[in-house]
């Protein structure tokens, strides 16, 4: 599966790549689209390699010392060891927003990223159930995959950001400081056509089944999902980068640009998927 995920995004690269270099060689020539191909080279190999770094500078995270956060630390440590990999990294997010994701390059280089609200709004065993839904994205070898395909779509978000204040200065009548709908509206379409594409919703369903398998929790990782949605929509999350919506084990966001990004399959699905599968195998939490 990780193989056919990297295929995909090689091609998505492949057209980027086209679309610079056709606007290159439009503006500029033979040189414009010379250029262009140079930069589409090193800019998304500094997107491989720094592309985690990148996407805990957009939520302010900061890793988490062992010493004060001992407990959870333990919890990762056993949740990884089921799985048979390295412990990774955890960070924190300074948002009463309650959710988690995982970021890194691979296996060895991985965080496990939770805001300030899940800690306060999720139960020991919940919180072990959603960690092991992130361990299950670094196990499978997702985490890279996910974090370069949204910080290839951020950046362009991003841009679209820049563009449309550049165009359209915030202090132009009839326009708030932070209003960036033109943007989001001409870039939105793009990225959410590259999110579905790489990354489907056949993704959270396997890790949610590989979560409940690592933790034996299929019942507090439904109802973990349940809180989560509940208080995101009385709460939902103001920062970061709307593109890194698929990075998330339950989509922060809300609005119709945030529908249109998430790659998420309904809340309510999941719960129903792990119901059948605690059945199954006689879980009882």
């Amino acid at each position: 599966m990780s193989a056919l995920l990297w295929l995909k995004v090689i091609l998505v690269i492949a057209f980027v790549t086209w679309l610079f270099s056709a606007a290159g060689y439009f503006i500029f020539g033979i040189p414009g689209l010379i250029g262009a191909q140079v930069l589409s080279v090193v800019v998304h190999s500094w997107m491989y390699m720094y592309g985690d770094e990148l996407v805990l500078r957009w939520y302010r995270a900061r890793i988490l010392p062992r010493r004060d956060y001992a407990s959870i630390y333990e919890i990762a440590e056993r949740l990884a060891s089921r799985a048979g990999i390295p412990t990774p990294d955890l960070a924190l997010i300074p948002t009463g927003t309650p959710d988690v994701f995982s970021t890194g390059g691979n296996q060895k280089r991985s965080v496990i990223v939770l805001t300030h609200g899940i800690l306060h709004t999720l139960e020991s065993d919940e919180l072990e159930a959603v960690m092991s839904h992130e361990i299950a994205h670094i196990l499978s070898g997702e985490t890279p995959i996910q974090t370069l395909t949204v910080v290839m779509v951020g950046s362009v978000v991003g841009f679209a950001y820049w563009l449309d204040a550049l165009i359209h200065p915030a202090d132009s009548v009839g326009r708030g400081a932070g209003d960036y709908r033109g943007g989001l509206m001409l870039t939105a379409p793009i990225a959410a056509g590259i999110l579905h594409f790489v990354l489907g919703r056949e993704l959270e369903y396997r890790a949610d089944a590989m979560a409940a398998e690592i933790s034996g929790r299929p019942l507090s990782l439904a109802s973990a999902m349940l809180k989560m949605e509940r208080a995101i929509s009385f709460r939902p999350m103001k920062c970061g980068n709307l593109a890194a919506a698929p990075l998330f084990i339950v989509n922060p966001y809300r609005g119709e640009f945030a529908d249109l990004v998430s790659t998420h399959p309904q809340t309510g699905k999941r719960v129903e998927r792990l119901m059948k599968l605690a059945e199954e195998t006689g879980a009882y939490s």
